[in-house]
């Protein structure tokens, strides 16, 4: 990929790469105050001097795009964030009954919310929670409905974040206005395994994501309207390491990223950590890395965010998929259909028509082997760990489409990413002619039964856990049974 910086390449961290920075670390400062008063003003101290030296030096005003383009792109993330149903401006996704019963439990409850299970023990919430917090405070101050609207606008500067970083990986308007349209409405050939498997074309706006039932490797369009917790992070990770790749400013913001990522997406974390063990430079860089400045200042807001992030993990759902067939040929089958519709025949096509370097190849080997393993009740690991690969992928398809030589290979993949984008396309159309629907107003236990119709339980393991006795959890501030705020919905 033409974009990556070039050997003896000498790059700072702009404005745009400390506003990202910023973007993704303002949910952990406000996730210390879940803890009690003494190690919150501990996190706190640590987790700003760290992001200090981290973010100081460098150029103090460039963003690396025009002002034109930044004020297009704001515009263009409007509407997209809009149309997804974010705010609820548009139709909503039915996973967004959960998403608004968190963002109302984490307005209305102290911090962390807390519950009584049909047990009677103490359960809290836990899941990633960063995306909401900063929404939830101004839901605090200022009542739900601002909590509401604050989301939609969280939400629409992290896109227009992810446009603008993505788009100065190149120099051309061509190229930055095909990056614009790729990363809008990029996706894999499910409109092909949807007609296939259904044996007709989709109706506007149905779902065809799920084609093979049991996993999914989901459009651009599908993330932003059903899981832009998840897909945020992965979106403006995965730029920052491609724009720094092998220079001194990805070791130096690497721990910053690494202890705010996870608070958003554990899996994402997970989906990025490839990238980052190779697109740093070790042994030039492992000073700065591991130096007390740089590294330490994060170590124990990371361990808080993992020791909280881990309560009860193992009770959620995981195993090898081939478990799933009745057969290794069956699963095999299976595997090799999935991995072709989904990403091979453009992964193909692209090793033709560019030189297929470290960061495409890591790309294609996370697609391929995370279908072997389920973790989560969705298949979670895989359709959040491949947000950094696809979007790798997306982005290699940029050069080649808007080179002036034409070819047989360019003409299959402008085809390939057509039918991908018209795929893409059924969300919104989605949004648009779907009826719209306000927030419910509930509790996250009671809008589990509405969402999960077959939920064996109100409390869900991978959104709730009992508060362990070990390391950083017994900080938290955890309210005794007899003391836990009422938790009723609101009407």
């Amino acid at each position: 990929m033409t974009f990556l910086p070039t050997a003896g390449t000498r790059r700072e961290l702009d404005g745009l790469d400390r506003a990202i920075s910023l973007y993704l670390l303002l949910p952990v400062f406000l996730f210390c105050l879940w803890f009690t008063t003494p190690f919150a003003i501990t996190l706190l101290v640590l987790s700003s001097c760290g992001a200090y030296w981290a973010l100081s030096g460098g150029s103090k005003a460039s963003i690396g795009i025009p002002w034109p383009w930044l004020v297009a792109i704001c515009a263009i993330s409007l509407a997209w964030t809009a149309i997804s149903g974010v705010g609820h401006y548009f139709y909503a996704n039915t996973d967004w009954i959960i998403r608004d019963a968190t963002l109302h439990d984490l307005v209305i409850s102290a911090w962390p919310p807390t519950y009584i299970d049909t047990d009677g023990s103490t359960l809290i919430l836990r899941a990633p929670t960063a995306y909401y917090l900063p929404s939830a405070v101004i839901g605090k101050m200022l009542g739900p409905g601002a909590a509401n609207t604050s989301i939609f606008l969280w939400t629409t500067l992290g896109v227009a974040l992810f446009l603008s970083s993505a788009c100065r990986l190149f120099e051309t308007r061509t190229q930055r206005i095909a990056c614009i349209l790729i990363l809008l409405l990029f996706g894999g050939l499910d409109l092909v395994g949807y007609t296939w498997r259904a044996g007709r074309l989709p109706a506007p706006g149905e779902m065809i994501e799920w084609w093979l039932q049991i996993i999914q490797y989901p459009s651009n369009t599908y993330l932003l309207a059903w899981v832009p917790n998840h897909a945020l992070p992965a979106w403006l990770g995965i730029s920052l390491i491609l724009r720094h790749w092998r220079l001194p400013s990805l070791a130096k913001v690497t721990p910053l990223l690494a202890a705010a990522i996870p608070l958003w997406s554990p899996l994402t974390a997970m989906g990025l950590f490839p990238f980052f063990l190779f697109g740093l430079a070790w042994r030039r860089d492992f000073k700065t890395l591991f130096s007390p400045r740089t590294c330490l200042p994060f170590f124990l807001p990371l361990l808080a965010i993992a020791s909280y992030s881990g309560m009860d993990a193992g009770t959620i759902k995981h195993g090898w998929l081939i478990r799933a067939f009745d057969s290794n040929a069956a699963f095999l089958r299976f595997y090799v259909v999935f991995c072709l519709l989904e990403f091979g025949i453009l992964a193909l096509l692209l090793s033709r028509l560019i030189r297929f370097d470290l960061p495409l190849r890591i790309a294609v080997a996370v697609l391929c082997l995370l279908p072997i393993y389920v973790y989560g009740p969705y298949n979670d690991l895989a359709m959040r760990g491949c947000i950094p690969a696809l979007t790798i992928l997306a982005l290699a398809c940029v050069t080649p489409i808007t080179d002036q030589k034409r070819s047989l290979w360019q003409t299959l993949l402008l085809i390939v990413l057509a039918i991908g984008m018209l795929g893409a396309l059924q969300e919104p159309i989605r949004g648009l002619i779907g009826p719209r629907w306000p927030t419910l107003g509930k509790s996250l236990p009671d809008s589990v039964p509405i969402e999960y119709d077959r939920a064996r339980g109100r409390f869900p393991t991978h959104y709730f856990a009992h508060p362990d006795q070990h390391g950083t959890n017994r900080f938290l501030r955890v309210l005794p049974p007899g003391n836990l705020p009422h938790q009723e919905s609101t009407p």
